[in-house]
């Protein structure tokens, strides 16, 4: 990245910049705020584990040896620390396991990190944007923070009422990330409608006399620089003088009653990319992808279902994926006897396929799709397209189509073409799109091929020096094992401003 000078003098400066503000984030915040883990003494399955802790016993997670304790730890995230964390928290959870955490957690003030959490929504990040009667695909309590049990969150709201005993709500999701920030004391260190527009490096000045010039005195950072820059972060918020108006989205200002736009500047040490990885939705690359009768989003689709925009009658809906989004989709249609013609490239036998890992007991609706994909039961609104692709759309609403493995040309006329193939995290604010930051250099990130290339203990760029990455950026798709990215960016900062 290429370095320069802040020209700002209403610039705020502070040690640690968090750029979106999904669990990641707030469990980063929750940390940097001084909130400290102990091992708490209980047993666990894999002695070796609680071997290495009654070494450090009454020592802070955040002060030990983390490459120790996480040595040989396997599980579904690439990052040892984000093993290690979720071993504690939820011991044995991928072998069913719902055993209490082994960690105790103290509010140590004196070891507060000065810190801002830049997100485009409310606290929750793109979980804010989903709908909120959908099911979270994970078990509740995978969906929890630190110190706060999801479950009893629930019980205490008294609406656990007739909900799946190991599913949550999006919007019990989306109102429990909110209220953890009010109720933690963590919305100081919020920016709520904050949205990044650039991320620069700028240089450091020698002595006061440079300052004049608009370049950046650094004084009030509090960590050592090695380096010679600080990062500068711009963007612009949304707000509103009517209360009563609520912004669920600043890149639809519209609609929110007159809000005004204001520019902000913030420069600081450290950086953290905690933006998630939803939102730009893939694409399928061809012809007729952009004309009318194509959308990329389940949000946008349902909008349309809910107008009344497609009936019984009507040509088939096409949607394309065979993920869960594709899934809700093909789901709502039937709910809506919408006619659906659902295209994947894999068979339904493929042990690939998102609905084969899924325990029936726990998914049934997915596992109802797999059924009407295998052809083991019918529903007169929907049609199977196992194995195919489609090829191109056409301006009249037609859309090509052929096996994967083949050349014929089916051609079928169709009402809305819906394409759900996963998304990708908007970096557009910074240079080349973070293209240099990746595992692949020069392609874009991509949480599941080209995730941020990060130092396994601290999450910092093996590319940029004081720049940090968490969450599904660095493959932790699961909101338990991004707790553990918060985990080691703070040990590595306070390892290092004691240094």
């Amino acid at each position: 990245m290429s370095a320069g000078c802040c020209t700002r003098s209403d610039a705020v400066h502070t040690d640690v910049v968090v750029v979106g503000n999904g669990p990641s984030a707030i469990s980063l915040s929750f940390f940097l705020s001084g909130n400290r883990p102990y091992y708490n003494g209980h047993p666990h399955s894999h002695d070796y584990i609680v071997n290495k802790l009654q070494n450090a016993k009454g020592q802070s997670l955040v002060d030990q040896d983390l490459m120790f304790l996480s040595e040989g730890l396997e599980g579904r995230s690439p990052n040892p620390v984000a093993l290690l964390f979720d071993a504690l928290c939820h011991p044995d959870a991928d072998q069913g396991g719902d055993s209490p955490s082994l960690l105790t957690w103290k509010k140590e003030p004196h070891h507060h990190i000065p810190h801002v959490v830049l997100g485009k929504t409310r606290p929750g990040g793109s979980w804010q944007k989903m709908d909120g009667t959908m099911q979270t695909i994970s078990q509740n309590t995978w969906m929890e923070l630190p110190t706060v049990p999801f479950r009893e969150w629930l019980n205490k709201k008294q609406r656990s009422a007739g909900l799946s005993l190991t599913r949550a709500t999006v919007a019990d999701v989306k109102d429990y990330y909110s209220e953890f920030v009010k109720e933690k004391g963590l919305s100081e260190n919020f920016r709520d409608f904050h949205t990044v527009t650039s991320i620069r490096k700028v240089f450091q000045v020698k002595n006061h006399a440079d300052s004049e010039s608009g370049e950046i005195e650094p004084c009030c950072v509090n960590f050592k620089q090695k380096h010679g820059f600080l990062w500068e972060v711009r963007g612009y918020s949304i707000n509103t003088t009517n209360n009563n108006i609520i912004i669920d989205d600043v890149e639809n200002p519209s609609e929110t009653g007159q809000p005004h736009r204001e520019d902000f500047c913030y420069i600081s040490t450290n950086v953290v990319l905690a933006t998630g990885t939803y939102d730009i939705p893939n694409k399928l690359s061809i012809p007729g992808e952009t004309l009318p009768c194509v959308v990329h989003s389940y949000a946008d689709y349902e909008r349309m279902v809910q107008r009344g925009d497609f009936s019984s009658a009507c040509d088939p809906v096409v949607v394309i994926g065979a993920g869960l989004s594709a899934a809700d989709a093909v789901l709502m249609s039937v709910a809506a006897e919408i006619p659906v013609l659902h295209v994947i490239r894999r068979n339904a036998t493929d042990p690939n396929l998102i609905y084969n890992k899924l325990p029936r007991s726990v998914y049934p609706e997915y596992h109802h799709i797999l059924s009407l994909i295998k052809g083991e039961a019918e529903c007169e609104f929907y049609r199977p397209c196992p194995r195919q692709q489609v090829v191109e759309i056409k301006e009249d609403g037609k859309v090509l189509m052929r096996a994967v493995d083949g050349d014929i040309i089916t051609t079928i006329d169709t009402s809305l073409v819906v394409v759900l193939i996963g998304s990708r995290s908007d970096l557009s604010f910074l240079p080349n799109d973070g293209r240099n930051l990746g595992i692949v250099p020069k392609y874009p990130i991509d949480s599941t091929h080209n995730p941020i290339d990060v130092d396994p203990l601290s999450y910092q760029s093996v590319h940029e020096p004081n720049l940090f990455a968490v969450g599904p950026l660095v493959a932790d798709n699961f909101v338990r094992f991004g707790i553990g990215g918060a985990l080691g960016v703070t040990s590595y900062l306070h390892k290092r401003k004691s240094t």
